[in-house]
């Protein structure tokens, strides 16, 4: 942004916030879900810009988005051609993009505004009161802002002041009901893939024993065969149990139930190390081991192997096929740190939002998924909540994906 002059520390400081938020994957995420950027003219948002130009006697009212390169006209009233037909301008032109760090923009007169002033906007659009109120979500990201333009010198009075806030709480009210409604659809359909997916999945283990079941009948099998058979009746039964109790468990957690575990004395080190090699063997990759020898604290074994697996497991899936998976895990006083790292393509930033969420399978796009529950995550977070601790991911180009799991060396 060029401005015409030079703004003092204080507006300086605000310019710079605002344009870290500006390229915020999160908030740009949220924005995209809005589904509102270059969207059509739509009743319900002019008549708010039509209320607020009649209430406040102004000539121009504009309903802002603010993305990255450029600032989309949702709604206005009063817009000069040939911006009412344009409905945008490039972000070097925009006002509103200085609303992002929270704060409203609220001058009497622009000529005297240590914002305003040194724009270059505010000439050519002839502004010179000026109210822009940050549409704010209820995650704390700015999507834009109202705003209400006097060619004239004018004292906004804090009746008027009240007002635009009270009618960007309506379009924001508006925002979210749509969010809301599109969630809801695309949550339903994750649930109708899950079943179908679930379905699927627990056809086979069941499948396997039906079979091995049937080939038991036949007394020509030896004694041999026979265990082989049965064993693997027991293996994929064993594997429907988890499948079921896994979704159990979600889905407890969900409606507030708790998961129950069963602490001991463990060794960390071994039980981490142990698993690895048995993960090697499975998976045929490079996994590094990283941490001291002994380790020992009181948590479920299983549990803890549970979330390790499938942190794995994902780092195998989606990292990149020639790196290493790193399982590093360490001593932090009351606490043990475990962590998994792959390096590859970072998990979009419009997933991290939500990846701990059930049901949620992320841009399926994006992440090459093609089959999945959705609750593994979700379990993660609920088997560390149950030992008292916390599960987090950084996921950033350049840097790989890594899941840290605290876990407090009592969880009793």
């Amino acid at each position: 942004m060029e401005f015409r002059g030079k703004l003092n520390d204080q507006t300086q400081g605000r310019v710079d916030n605002c344009d870290v938020h500006l390229k915020d994957p999160a908030r740009l995420a949220t924005l995209e879900r809005t589904g509102l950027m270059d969207s059509p003219r739509e009743e319900a948002f002019d008549r708010l810009a039509r209320l607020a130009a009649d209430i406040l006697k102004v000539p121009l009212t504009i309903i802002s988005l603010v993305g990255d390169k450029k600032q989309f006209f949702k709604a206005g009233y009063g817009l000069p051609p040939p911006y009412d037909e344009l409905r945008e301008v490039p972000i070097d032109a925009s006002i509103c993009r200085y609303t992002l760090s929270g704060e409203e923009i609220i001058a009497s007169d622009a000529a005297y505004d240590s914002l305003l002033m040194y724009h270059p906007t505010t000439e050519p659009w002839g502004i010179t009161a000026f109210m822009a109120i940050p549409m704010k979500t209820s995650d704390g990201h700015v999507l834009g802002a109202f705003c209400a333009v006097d060619d004239a010198v004018r004292n906004w009075t804090p009746s008027e002041v009240a007002i635009m806030r009270d009618l960007t709480a309506s379009v924001m009210t508006e925002i979210h009901l749509r969010m809301q409604i599109d969630e809801l659809g695309a949550e339903r359909k994750l649930r109708e893939q899950f079943v179908a997916t679930l379905t699927h999945d627990l056809l086979n283990p069941i499948g396997v024993a039906k079979g091995s079941a049937d080939l038991l009948r036949y007394e020509t099998n030896s004694p041999e065969e026979q265990q082989q058979l049965l064993r693997m009746i027991a293996e994929n039964m064993d594997r429907a149990e988890t499948m079921i109790r896994d979704l159990l468990n979600v889905t407890s957690v969900r409606v507030g139930g708790e998961i129950l575990i069963h602490p001991q004395n463990c060794n960390l080190a071994e039980l981490v190390r142990s698993m690895v090699e048995s993960l090697t063997q499975i998976h045929g990759r490079n996994l590094v081991v990283k941490g001291p020898e002994e380790l020992h604290g009181i948590f479920d074994p299983l549990i803890v192997r549970r979330m390790i697996e499938n942190l794995v497991g994902n780092a195998v899936k989606y990292g990149a096929k020639d790196r290493p998976v790193t399982i590093a895990y360490d001593d932090e006083g009351e606490s043990f740190c475990i962590s998994v790292h792959n390096e590859g393509e970072p998990i979009p930033a419009e997933y991290l939002t939500r990846i701990f969420e059930p049901f949620n399978r992320g841009d399926i796009t994006k992440l090459g998924i093609n089959k999945g529950w959705g609750i593994g995550l979700a379990l993660i977070r609920a088997f560390a909540s149950a030992h008292r601790g916390t599960v987090h991911v950084n996921s950033r180009s350049g840097d790989g994906t890594t899941f840290i799991i605290s876990l407090p060396k009592r969880s009793c």
